[in-house]
């Protein structure tokens, strides 16, 4: 039988169509600016129990935005470590491992990430731009006398690291913890667990929306293919039950990382601070690691 009102019907279905495609546009555009906008959230404050000097410090990036942090001084120390938070937390993040590394003589800077906590930016790009702030860190520590400095970086602060590598020259060792191989990889795996579509169909408007706020090509975020540049030793980290950077997520980045390099596969872990889910096995593999880097 046929249709009653074929004209009716190709109307209405061109509304359907139509109303679809702006409802998934609006939606792309609502999370381009979710990817790459500030994600700031209040500091936690500092633990009573923390037990050692900490100030507060502003340092500029090296495009000059002011960002803001926390120095943990040990004196006449010249060894140094920057820690740099995940995307949408603070430096705050990082004070366990601050305490725990200034008590092995280290003097320790954590910090703000640009658009995050209460540092300058009004865009946020998972490590590409951030770059410019992990230099601008290296640069504050190097004038406080440190010459043997070291990073840690949790998800976008380790990829940051991996990102800086072409030109991160100054640095002893680095520690990479659940760092995505590729951004591609990264938003495929959250579309897939968090609205079940795959990330190219997911991502269909929302990724060059992206682009063109950071004015950069989403398949140049790829830490995988800088991390062979780093100029040091490294230890790669990730949770084995991690389900948006998987275990085989960390061993494609730890084959592409070129020795001297470790890597601890966490049992049981999710995506989630490897500090506080297991801190007396991150301080024993990072104090070995660190003992022969």
């Amino acid at each position: 039988m046929g249709l009653a009102n074929p004209k009716s019907f190709l109307r209405r279905l061109g509304l359907t169509v139509i109303t679809i495609a702006i409802a998934a546009v609006v939606v792309s555009v609502f999370f381009a600016w979710q990817l790459t906008g500030p994600q700031r959230k209040a500091l936690k404050p500092i633990p009573a129990d923390f037990g050692y000097q900490i100030a507060s410090v502003k340092f500029n990036a090296t495009d000059g935005l002011t960002l803001a942090g926390w120095f943990v001084p040990y004196e006449n120390s010249q060894r140094g470590v920057i820690l740099l938070h995940g995307n949408g937390s603070t430096r705050s993040q990082m004070i366990g491992r601050a305490k725990f590394l200034r008590s092995r003589g280290y003097a320790v800077l954590l910090y703000d990430a640009r658009g995050h906590g209460e540092s300058e930016g009004t865009l946020v790009s998972v490590g590409w731009y951030e770059t410019k702030d992990l230099f601008g860190a290296l640069a504050f520590l190097q004038n406080k006398g440190c010459t043997e400095i070291g990073c840690i970086g949790a998800s976008q602060g380790g990829a940051t690291i991996a990102l800086a590598a072409p030109n991160l020259h100054d640095v002893k060792w680095v520690v990479l913890e659940g760092v995505y191989p590729t951004i591609t990889t990264a938003l495929d795996r959250r579309f897939r667990h968090t609205v079940y579509l795959p990330g190219w169909l997911a991502g269909l408007f929302m990724t060059p929306i992206a682009q063109w706020r950071l004015g950069v090509s989403i398949s140049q975020i790829a830490p995988i293919k800088t991390i062979g540049q780093l100029p040091c030793s490294v230890l790669a980290m990730g949770g084995e039950s991690d389900l948006y950077t998987t275990r085989e997520d960390t061993l494609a980045l730890y084959q592409a990382a070129r020795s001297p390099k470790s890597l601890w596969l966490v049992p049981n872990a999710p995506h989630k601070d490897l500090y506080g889910f297991a801190h007396e096995e991150y301080e024993k593999h990072l104090l070995d690691f660190i003992a022969v880097k």
